[in-house]
């Protein structure tokens, strides 16, 4: 899904590819370069999770409007229909 909304992660590798050329060029220092691709690493995972949890959210929300019963909801029901049955079994023994 997050394929699909064009999110990328970048890696420190590719950053660091990217920081080498202004490396070259004498505009930045090695240890700059290093900073600047740790923060860019950094900022870029946290959008990623960020990005996650809004998709993770909006799908939720489609589902609910689409009354899906998640896995979730399923496995509690089935849990208080087990435990009703139980109850009634007690109450109502069956003679078969």
């Amino acid at each position: 899904m997050l394929a699909g909304i064009g999110l990328a992660v970048v890696t420190k590798g590719k950053v660091l590819e990217s920081l080498d050329e202004l490396v070259i060029a004498g505009r930045l220092s090695r240890e700059e370069a290093l900073e600047m691709s740790e923060k860019i690493v950094a900022e870029s995972s946290a959008e990623a999770k960020k990005a996650k949890l809004e998709v993770n959210n909006l799908f939720n929300e489609l589902l609910h409007r689409a009354n899906v019963v998640t896995q979730d909801q399923y496995d509690l029901l089935s849990a208080r229909v087990t435990e009703l049955e139980g109850r009634m079994h007690k109450e109502f023994p069956n003679e078969e």
